[in-house]
């Protein structure tokens, strides 16, 4: 199976190399240029890093002549129709030492290519405002409805980790598709985000059709991090809430006391003349508390509102070397040790405190990056990664899972005891080469995953009832259990990712982006995927050398998602559960029919909410039908088609806007399908076809949707004032909600094409830093949406796919079995009437609104380190800003003190909005219609009480 893949992957590897061998060929061969009677000068700005640098201003000089050019967002930077004689070149960057360069010589019709390693600058006592400028032209990468974090910018953003993953998937806006955005870090996919501490910048949606990644680009969010310094820098932070500071959670009467204290520790110093490294330690804890807001079943008349303890704590400890090589060589290490630990995980809004489980999961991380500069005019990057996680996960009681629709879960978890040790590999090589008007990467990228997973799930039984009413008459309407052969999966998972990229200037006001990828992987039907990427950006009737005002922009791409995790965006936050790399090929591995066979009894003749039944009852019980989990011998990579074209606009001076339209269809969409299911009639809503011996749930790729997003940015920068925004329009339907979703009727899953989860229409999202008198920084941020859809089921299983979603029609009001509801007359009974079935998506949740703010202040204390102090309330508008002695408004900046203070406080959800999640959505349930939790995301807080309060103070030298 796997023989056209890796012929297509040898091909493509070979036309790579003499792609390669050409370039490096022509770029290391003397130009043969026409006579002319000047020259020219190329340039392109990296970090220690070997990453680009943008925005860095380079001069040209020669006597008193003088002239100044700024390096574009893919670091390069030229000047044209030079008269040949010999000139000095200076470049500078905000926070890195000043780069200069003497008896350049320029003949004539000759092209100096200059290679431009910039080092960090130690005794630096600014700090830029923002990585992007004001203006607007036609580099890929600069495109204005991206986002740039960096600076002062990071002040609005969260020091905690948990909390700061949800913000930046707030602010990459809502993803196109089920799957969701994307996060690199240092390059590399998945991963646990760093201390904000030790970020550098993050990217969001940037050069959005660029072949050199897979996934969507709206949606991408990059983080890099900081490199060392060659000069000993300290910094601790303490950030502290209680639960006498906020407010409390407004769906439980009585609240115990919580608290949270967070402690991050940074310091960074030279080794040698050449050599840095950096140590930042994190130590994370939560008192914190899940709440319940379910059925209660020892009184159904009543409800169980309870906040149960859930103390938490996270450990993250991330150290680095930087290693300057040679002049044209930096070997960068980095190693990550992340751990959580977590009690009373698994309980939420219906699930019990019986659930609880108890998690301890560990990931070590090793990076080595190494660029080279191989000539004026190819840089290769090679990069290497090892994530070794470790995951446990153990429930609080083994009894059997008793579950009421919609109303409440109790018993023990069904989940288990989950050990799950997974070893992922990643290995990357990326040339970057420049020629005349053309940028051009090229690469690769490969991936491996281990995975042995121990798991006992199921074995502890499952009483399932579809209403309170069975539950009252303890007729359970079935029961699950699991018998277990072998308790080990193993796994081995590869793929990897070819890809070519163009950035062609064909014109000053023009430019051609083009590309090709190519991907594959192993343990699923589908291994060669090719994906085209076409871009354009375009500035009308502007040919001068000074920046255009409009930018036409335009750019189409296939992306695929693989049959992993690998890619999604992964949170930091310490109440996940254990989960794998691959949990879907592990799951069809341990549920194959041999290793694990799992049970199903439609209305038992027993129930005993304390033990399991005993093996022989549950494979000999009238009526006990198996079951097994598989991949589609047909599975396919989702693909994800998406077209847009936008218009970046500057107005006047500060201001810059982008409007795009977006356009996506998603083809070979993940969803699970049980292909043995009975034929279902819809217009009768009756069951036409006989019980089967075996229920296989399968693994399927047939899904589809389309999606419109019409996205609006701005982007200001005045001389006190810092601000983004973005609002998104958004119209989706699909007949998917992802890998685990189940279709109501097996034979038909388009009779579920409706309102996806992520249909929601707008959302806004705001972030700034405004500098008040006194020195004083605000950091506001804003996140508002509308609701979100949801699903309406009666709780039952009629469509003889053994999955409760079964959904209502629309019946007579006052009719029996009828509920009258907001979305009308709905019937739970509709078998045999020939109603029309409601669509997919019918509700929609209550809209969310939180805004937070943090207020900062910077005080130097102990000696003068140089330079009078400015005034109080320096301004910020030319991106930078130097702190006096007793003031300087950025939580990073550096008062011209040796020692440093910043204080800090601020509220999440400062208005105290309550902010809920979508209602329960089961027809015959006590509960139908009401929200039993809090919304979550960038509108939960990461505090059990629903406005949280917080003080922090960082000191560093």
């Amino acid at each position: 199976m796997m023989s056209s893949g890796l012929y297509a992957m040898r091909q493509m590897s070979k036309l790579l190399l003499v792609i390669g061998f050409v370039l490096g060929f022509a770029f290391s061969t003397p130009r043969i240029a026409q006579a002319q009677a000047t020259g020219s000068i190329h340039g392109r700005v990296m970090d220690p890093t070997g990453a680009l640098v943008s925005e860095a201003t380079a001069v040209l000089t020669q006597g008193s002549g003088r002239s100044e050019t700024q390096s574009s967002k893919d670091g390069n930077f030229s000047f044209k129709s030079v008269t040949p004689g010999t000139y000095a070149v200076t470049v500078d960057a905000a926070g890195f030492a000043t780069y200069s360069k003497e008896g350049v010589s320029v003949r004539s019709g000759q092209v100096v290519d200059l290679s431009i390693s910039l080092t960090i600058k130690v005794e630096q006592q600014t700090v830029s405002v923002s990585d992007r400028n004001s203006g607007v032209n036609v580099n890929p990468d600069e495109n204005a409805s991206a986002l740039v974090i960096k600076g002062a910018d990071l002040d609005a953003l969260s020091d905690n980790p948990n909390e700061l993953a949800n913000q930046l998937q707030a602010l990459a806006g809502p993803a196109a598709g089920p799957d969701g955005g994307q996060l690199y870090v240092d390059g590399f996919s998945g991963g646990q985000i760093p201390s904000k501490s030790s970020i550098r910048e993050i990217r969001i949606n940037q050069n959005p059709f660029s072949a050199e990644f897979d996934r969507l680009g709206y949606g991408r969010i990059q983080i890099f991090t900081k490199p060392g310094t060659n000069k000993f820098h300290f910094r601790f932070l303490a950030n502290a809430s209680d639960s006498a500071l906020n407010t409390s959670n407004p769906l439980v009467s009585q609240q115990p006391n919580y608290y949270m204290t967070f402690f991050d520790g940074n310091i960074s110093g030279p080794l040698t003349k050449s050599a840095s490294y950096f140590l930042d330690v994190i130590r994370y804890d939560l008192q914190g508390q899940s709440i319940v807001n379910a059925v209660n079943p020892d009184n159904i008349s009543s409800t169980f509102s309870e906040a149960v303890p859930n103390p938490s704590s996270l450990t993250n400890i991330h150290s680095g070397l930087d290693l300057q090589t040679g002049s044209n060589n930096t070997l960068i290490l980095r190693e990550f040790y992340f751990r959580t630990v977590q009690t009373g995980a698994g309980v939420s809004a219906l699930n019990l405190p019986e659930q609880a489980y108890k998690t301890d999961n560990q990931e070590n991380t090793f990076q080595v990056a190494d660029a080279v500069v191989v000539n004026a005019h190819l840089l290769n990057e090679t990069r290497f990664q090892w994530r070794r996680i470790r995951n446990d996960q153990a429930p609080s009681y083994f009894s059997p899972t008793v579950t009421v629709q919609g109303a409440f879960t109790t018993g023990g978890n069904n989940q288990g005891v989950i050990q799950d040790h997974q070893d992922i590999f990643e290995f990357q090589n990326i040339s970057t080469a420049t020629i005349r008007d053309h940028t051009v990467r090229f690469g690769m990228r490969l991936r491996a995953y281990r995975d042995a997973n121990y798991a006992n799930s199921g074995t502890n039984g499952y009483y399932l009832f579809n209403s309170v009413a069975q539950y009252l008459a303890k007729t359970p309407a079935q029961y699950q259990a699991t018998v277990i052969s072998n308790l080990l999966a193993r796994v081995l998972v590869f793929d990897g990712a070819l890809f070519f990229q163009d950035d062609w200037r064909w014109k000053p006001n023009f430019t051609l982006s083009y590309g090709l990828r190519f991907e594959g992987q192993n343990r699923i039907h589908d291994h060669n995927d090719w994906a085209p990427r076409l871009a354009l950006a375009w500035a009308p009737g502007h040919l001068g050398k000074t920046p255009p005002r409009t930018v036409l922009r335009a750019g189409y791409g296939w992306f695929y998602n693989r049959f992993t995790v690998a890619n999604t965006f992964a949170s930091s936050g310490s109440g996940t559960n254990a989960t794998t790399a691959t949990p879907y090929i592990i799951q069809a591995i341990h549920q194959n029919g041999i290793n694990q066979q799992s049970y199903v009894i439609d209305n038992p003749n027993f129930y005993d909410p304390n033990a399991a039944a005993p093996t022989g009852t549950i494979t000999s019980a009238t009526g006990s039908i198996p079951s097994l989990y598989s991949i589609d011998p047909h599975f396919h990579a989702a693909l994800d088609m998406q077209g847009g074209i936008g218009v970046d606009q500057k107005v006047g001076k500060n201001l810059t806007f982008n409007v795009t339209y977006l356009f996506t269809r998603g083809f070979h969409q993940y969803f699970t399908n049980n292909v043995t299911a009975p034929s279902f009639n819809p217009s009768t809503y009756t069951v036409v076809g006989s019980t089967p011996s075996t229920f296989n749930y399968q693994f399927q790729s047939g899904g589809v949707y389309k999606q419109h997003q019409l996205i609006l940015t701005t982007n200001a920068q005045f001389q006190r004032m810092s601000l983004h925004s973005s609002y998104t329009f958004n119209q989706a339907r699909s007949d998917t909600q992802g890998v685990t979703y189940f279709p109501s009727i097996a034979q038909d899953p388009s009779l579920d094409f409706g309102r996806p989860n992520f249909d929601i229409h707008q959302s806004l999202q705001l972030l700034g830093t405004i500098s008040a008198p006194y020195a004083i920084t605000f950091a506001p941020i804003l996140f508002a949406q509308s609701g979100t859809p949801y699903n309406v089921t009666i709780g039952r299983d009629l469509t003889g796919n053994n999955q409760f979603n079964a959904r209502p029609t629309y019946g007579t009001c006052g009719a029996a079995d009828v509920v009258s509801t907001q979305y009308g007359c709905l019937d739970s009974n509709p078998v045999g009437k020939g109603e029309k079935i409601v669509p997919f998506g019918l509700g929609t949740g209550p809209a969310n609104v939180s805004f937070s703010i943090r207020m900062s202040k910077v005080i130097g204390v102990g000696p003068k380190i140089g330079g009078p102090a400015p005034s109080q309330g320096a301004g910020t508008g030319s991106g930078i800003v130097t702190s006096g002695a007793l003031s300087g408004g950025k939580l990073d900046a550096t008062a011209k003190r040796k020692y440093n203070l910043t204080l800090t406080a601020g509220a999440i959800n400062l208005f105290n909005i309550v902010n809920l999640a979508s209602p329960n959505g089961t027809l015959l349930s006590p509960l139908f219609g009401k929200s039993q939790s809090l919304a979550t995301g960038a509108y939960a807080n990461p505090l059990p009480g629903n406005r949280y309060i917080f003080t922090s103070a960082i000191f560093s030298f």
